[in-house]
């Protein structure tokens, strides 16, 4: 029987978990007035936000990856950067340059996914599961020749291939690829725009010849209308791809360069909820 390999791809937010810096936030601000300086409290908020990363990765991996490996699937699993970080590093940038030099820019805003996709895979090898985090490159995503906005071209996905053939899940970094510069005759890394990994993850889909994959996302589907401003408001089973592009505003859920690739690339979309397991979320349907 042959091996499935799903493609899972976790957002920011789902990543980082709902509370920052752990389940007892309440107490935390009395514990930073009890500090003797700023030194102090950082430490303290620095500690607390680590600690709940690696409470609520240890959830990503043994709720969503590692069941999936019980199953005899090897998911490959994009990341994004965890929640604020790509804004972080976008501030930063604005503070350091008016105008800064794209390519340094890219890998600036690139180094976020980076520590979200090593530190996933720290995780799962401390579960007993064997994993490996691969920058997009690695992943084989190449893009048009622009550092920023970058668009997917094709994917050169045989060291993925490896990986798997070796039993191992890959970790991706998502939102970045990278184009070989013609003046400098090296690759070069390349940014795909905010909402990128979804991008990410509907390429590597297609490269291994998936007909779906799963956006694990902090909302539980689409619904018919805004859940937080409508009581009414109906969650879809199903939508197609071309009633989405319809939508004014367009849901901010699915980034609408991976829908078009998704249609492109006949591959269907699940959004699910990255916190409740059991649900089935929405199934965008590409393949039309």
């Amino acid at each position: 029987m042959a091996v499935k390999f799903p493609v899972m791809k976790f957002g920011g937010l789902t990543l980082q978990g709902r509370s920052r810096f752990g389940p007892d936030e309440d107490s935390l601000l009395e514990e930073c007035r009890r500090q003797e300086d700023l030194n102090g409290i950082y430490r303290l908020l620095a500690h607390r936000r680590n600690l709940a990363r690696s409470q609520r990765l240890r959830e990503v991996a043994q709720q969503f990856v590692i069941p999936a490996v019980q199953r005899g699937e090897l998911p490959v699993v994009v990341v994004s950067a965890f929640d604020w970080t790509t804004d972080k590093l976008e501030q930063l940038a604005a503070y350091l340059a008016s105008n800064p030099d794209q390519r340094e820019y890219a890998r600036l805003l690139m180094s976020g996914e980076l520590r979200a996709n090593a530190a996933l895979a720290l995780t799962l090898w401390d579960c007993g599961c064997e994993a490996r985090s691969m920058t997009g490159r690695e992943a084989g995503i190449v893009t048009d020749k622009r550092f920023v906005q970058a668009q997917v071209e094709r994917e050169e996905i045989a060291h993925v291939r490896e990986i798997l053939d070796r039993g191992i899940v890959p970790i991706v970094a998502g939102f970045q690829g990278y184009f070989y510069d013609d003046t400098t005759r090296r690759d070069e890394v390349s940014i795909l725009g905010r909402g990128g990994s979804n991008l990410t993850a509907v390429a590597l889909a297609a490269a291994l010849g998936q007909t779906e994959c799963t956006m694990f996302s902090d909302v539980d589907g689409i619904y018919d209308k805004d859940p937080r401003r409508f009581d009414d408001a109906k969650k879809l089973e199903e939508v197609t791809a071309s009633e989405l592009f319809t939508w004014d505003p367009f849901p901010q859920v699915i980034q609408k360069e991976a829908l078009q690739y998704a249609v492109k690339r006949q591959v269907d979309i699940r959004i699910h909820s990255g916190f409740l397991p059991d649900t089935r979320g929405t199934l965008i349907r590409c393949r039309e």
